[in-house]
Parts: structure tokens; sequence; C-alpha cells
């Protein structure tokens, strides 16, 4: 991520975290909890946030994961926040996500690989 966000002109720089569990083990309810509560320890150490870090769907989360992570940032935070709809990316339209975020990764794959193929 370093790497695309500085050709992209972003002012972040890439890291990963998570929890140590397998989420298909989880019921919906215990997963939503489990990730509510991470959030809050986040937010407590003021280890999260669009200017801190931004966290991004990875391996076993997606678009509703990171929706409760800014819905829990936001609730943490209340008004006091601004940016609160900053603080991950990966949400759906409705809860400030971009459209194309799905198809992003794999148009960058194609258009990397046909420009190679073009100018090899």
């Amino acid at each position: 991520m370093t790497i695309k966000n500085t050709i992209a002109g972003l002012p972040y720089g890439g890291a990963k975290g998570g929890i140590k569990i397998d989420p298909r083990s989880l019921s919906k309810a215990e997963l939503e909890r489990v990730t509510r509560n991470y959030t809050t320890a986040m937010c407590k150490k003021s280890s999260l946030g669009a200017s801190v870090d931004v966290p991004g769907p990875d391996i076993g989360t997606g678009v509703r994961e990171m929706t409760w992570i800014k819905d829990q940032y936001q609730t943490f935070y209340g008004h006091r926040d601004l940016n609160y709809a900053g603080v991950t990316t990966g949400k759906d339209v409705i809860h400030h996500g971009i459209r194309g975020r799905e198809e992003s990764t794999g148009l960058g794959v194609y258009y990397c690989t046909r420009y190679i193929l073009n100018n090899a």
C-alpha cells in the first residue's frame, strides 16, 4: 500500500493489523462484537482515524466489517471527528464508500498488464 499511495499522491504509509480468529467459526453477532471491540480498543489508543491509520478490507473481511468499524468509530468519537467517513476504505456507497471499489484491483491488474505487454 505504501507504494500505491505514494504513486497516487496520498498522504498514507502502509500497515497491517488484525485479530487472530477464524471469522468462519463465529456467528455474525459474535464477529460484529469482536470487530466493534477491536475498533474501540484502537480508538482508545488513538490508533485509528483518517489521519492516523485507515483499515481496508483484506483476508476474512469485507464491506460489512469496514462498515462496522466506521460505525463504531463514529459511536466512539461522535460528532467530534468530522472525518469519520474516511476511517476505512471498502465501505458500500450508502456508508460513504466509493463506486468502483470492488472492481478497482482487477482493473489495476488489467491496465498494468496491458501496459507491460504493449511496451515490452
